[in-house]
């Protein structure tokens, strides 16, 4: 199951507010060893205080299986105030029409399940999520940073993006920008071998 809510709807949604801020801890502060704040073992930043919409999966008991946070890039973004050399002569991107997705986090412990292609069902479930809630939105494109491990990835899932600038190398990571087509192409593309309920 998608849920679709902004941080400003977190009293409504408590127990998966705190279920992604505890992920996002284990899977950033703990596994991949960012430089992340971590409080009681919940990881938010300021991007989390300017009321993204959060798109996440749930399984069918309200355990969370995978987030992601979308902002304006209209705003303040990370790939305007944090990454901004991977943007490369591309430039910061100010859009209506384009939002930025960040924290894409995924509980590989919780759902091991896999496709032919070996990609994660449940990742699978939560690019649908985005690609769906964007043009939904109207959007026309989403914009993203992630490492090169992660772009073969989104290549294989079926994602449709181009590169904006140069390859850039934060804590030993190689790090790119993206930007992404939202499209129907696109949506069942990153649908095929969709899981029928999260696990």
């Amino acid at each position: 199951m998608i849920l679709t809510a902004y941080e400003a709807e977190r009293e409504t949604h408590a127990d998966i507010f705190e279920q992604m801020y505890r992920l996002r801890a284990r899977q950033f502060g703990e596994r991949r060893g960012w430089r992340v704040d971590v409080r009681d073992g919940l990881e938010k930043d300021r991007f989390d205080d300017l009321n993204p919409l959060y798109v996440c999966v749930l399984s069918e008991n309200r355990k969370l299986m995978a987030s992601l946070r979308l902002l304006p890039t209209t705003g303040p973004h990370m790939l305007s105030d944090v990454f901004s050399e991977v943007m490369g002569t591309a430039g910061v991107i100010r859009h209506p029409l384009i939002l930025e997705s960040s924290r894409f986090c995924v509980d590989t412990e919780a759902s091991r399940e896999v496709g032919p292609e070996g990609i994660n069902l449940v990742t699978r479930e939560l690019l649908f999520g985005l690609f769906s809630t964007a043009q939904m939105a109207g959007i026309e494109n989403i914009i993203s940073v992630y490492d090169v491990f992660v772009e073969r990835i989104l290549r294989r899932a079926g994602c449709r993006f181009e590169r904006l600038g140069p390859v850039v190398k934060y804590d030993d990571l190689r790090t790119v920008g993206g930007l992404f087509e939202v499209s129907d192409h696109v949506i069942d593309d990153v649908s095929s071998a969709r899981p029928r309920a999260a696990a």
